[in-house]
Formats: C-alpha cells, structure tokens, sequence
C-alpha cells in the first residue's frame, strides 16, 4: 500500500504536467499560424508586405530562425531548468505576438517573426524534454500525443484567425493583441 500511494501522486503529477503544457502548445501554434491566416489584412493595411517576395520573407524569417536555433533550445533544455526555458519562451513569444499587432511596416513585421523564430525554438525541447522526464515507460507516447493534440489544435484555431481578422471590431492587430496578452497571462502562473 505504502508504494501505490507515491506512483499516484507522481502520476498524477505527471498528468498534471502534460494538462499545464497543452494550452501551451496551443499557443506556440496559434502565434505562428495567425499570420497565414491573416495575409489579405495584413496587407491591405500595411502596402510595404504586398509582394510576394515580402511576404515570403516574412514567413520565411520565422522559419529559418527557429529551424537553425531549435537545436540550441535543445542544449539549454538539457543544461537549464526546463520549466523556466519553457516559461520564458512563452513569456517571450507571448510578447512578440502582442507587439506583431503594433507594427507598422515591413521591416518591423521582419523583424517580429525572427524574435518570434528565436523565443519560440527553445518551447519544444524543453516540453518533450519535460513530459519525458515525467512519463516513463508505457504513458510516454500517450503522454506526448496529449502534448500533440493541443499544437493541432493551435494549427487549426490560427487558421480561423483569418475570420477575426476581417472582423471590423478585432481585426489582425487585435487578433495578434489578444493571443498575446493571453500567453503573457498563462506564463505566470506556470
């Protein structure tokens, strides 16, 4: 009896861990995919993003700084203590998002995504790395697909975005704004 009672708690812990990380996910994913779903909008109210080759770069900016920083979130995961990486990311990202429904030129969206790409790379790592530490053995894959379903989630409710967007009383700066403040909030108490 004396056993059972410490494998509980920890489970529950650990549950309670991956409960904590799903809107998280959420919202590392809805950050990134608002700006997709935003593109008529966005350009229409800032004309400097109206080409192609802007906008792709916009997209891109994000893309490249995550893709080549994400390794570095991985050895500071390792090396630091993994919630705080996880808190200061969306603490971050949160920050940057609230700021992309403040700019107002091309190269201040540019410069947004990138900050995006660099706060947001170091979230993955340290979630995996955190569920990991928590569910050993034969919770680990449900655990992680828990984690999973709350970025498909994000992926999904960004590409709604685009609605809101449109909106007359939210619109994109709104949208950006909202999503933003919402991630600075959940930061704290985590």
């Amino acid at each position: 009896m004396k056993d059972e009672a410490p494998n509980a708690s920890a489970m529950r812990t650990a549950w309670l861990v991956v409960a904590l990380l799903v809107p998280v996910a959420l919202l590392n994913y809805l950050d990134r995919q608002m700006l997709a779903a935003m593109k008529v909008s966005m350009m229409s109210d800032i004309p400097d993003i109206g080409t192609a080759a802007n906008w792709g770069l916009v997209l891109g900016s994000f893309k490249w700084v995550y893709a080549i920083l994400s390794p570095l979130g991985g050895y500071l995961s390792d090396r630091l203590n993994r919630r705080n990486v996880i808190c200061a990311s969306l603490l971050v990202w949160s920050a940057v998002t609230w700021y992309m429904g403040y700019v107002n030129s091309f190269h201040e969206l540019l410069a947004a995504r990138a900050l995006m790409g660099i706060s947001e790379a170091f979230y993955i790592p340290a979630a995996l790395a955190l569920i990991a530490d928590y569910h050993t053995g034969e919770t680990r894959s449900r655990a992680v697909s828990f984690h999973q379903m709350g970025i498909y989630c994000g992926v999904i409710l960004g590409g709604f975005t685009g609605y809101a967007a449109d909106h007359p009383s939210l619109g994109w700066r709104g949208a950006f704004g909202w999503s933003g403040l919402a991630g600075m909030a959940l930061a704290l108490p985590l």
